[in-house]
């Protein structure tokens, strides 16, 4: 009895998920407007090793409340420390991809604790370090993907750009006293030479009959 109890509530699950989405041709349909937004902090100025918090958000702009939705990021490689990202999203899965070509993203199911209510956001975080192979700028994304379809696609994608500190200028080293010693006499030198050429020339043209050049 018991486990035809849990079939009849998976049957009614299934039931009200489809009175409350439309799924046509690999397409789920949404009956309301959905938005995402992304945030980073920081995402100026960083360095190897710095952490960075994402906060990832949903709103239902209605006009219906909306019982499955996910999220997915733009694909990365080697940007960011994996093995040090803490989040507190309660459904948010790294996927490894490796097929033509090896990549990570994630997918973040907001809804996965009941329907998206009408005028309701819901928010978490996500806190990665930045490698050294990052490179100085690029572009970090959370969207819908194109296979939910709601009723205003335009605001279905967030991104922020983040990018490293600008390389530090090294201070030119100051010559010691010896050095500054050293330089005055080779400078000193090099115009008692150039003043001694001057004359040399002068001579030989007086000699020759022939104005100095």
């Amino acid at each position: 009895m018991g486990s035809t109890d849990s079939w009849l509530r998976a049957l009614i699950g299934v039931a009200l998920l489809l009175a409350s989405t439309h799924v046509t041709a690999g397409y789920v349909e949404i009956p309301a407007d959905v938005s995402m937004h992304l945030s980073a902090d920081p995402d100026q100025d960083l360095v190897t090793g710095q952490p960075i918090t994402f906060t990832l958000a949903v709103t239902n702009h209605g006009p219906e409340p909306v019982s499955v939705l996910v999220a997915s990021s733009s694909p990365f490689t080697n940007e960011f420390v994996l093995s040090s990202g803490t989040t507190d999203c309660k459904d948010l899965g790294l996927v490894v991809v490796d097929g033509q070509s090896f990549y990570y993203y994630y997918d973040w199911v907001p809804t996965s604790t009941g329907p998206l209510a009408v005028g309701e956001t819901r928010s978490c975080h996500v806190t990665l370090s930045l490698s050294a192979q990052a490179p100085d700028t690029w572009t970090f994304y959370f969207s819908i993907p194109v296979f939910y379809v709601d009723l205003d696609p335009s605001n279905n994608s967030s991104s922020v750009t983040l990018r490293r500190g600008s390389p530090t200028a090294h201070a030119v080293p100051a010559l010691s006293p010896l050095m500054l010693f050293l330089l005055a006499l080779l400078t000193a030198t090099s115009g008692a030479m150039a003043a001694a050429g001057s004359q040399v020339v002068a001579s030989l043209a007086r000699i020759h009959g022939k104005p100095p050049g």
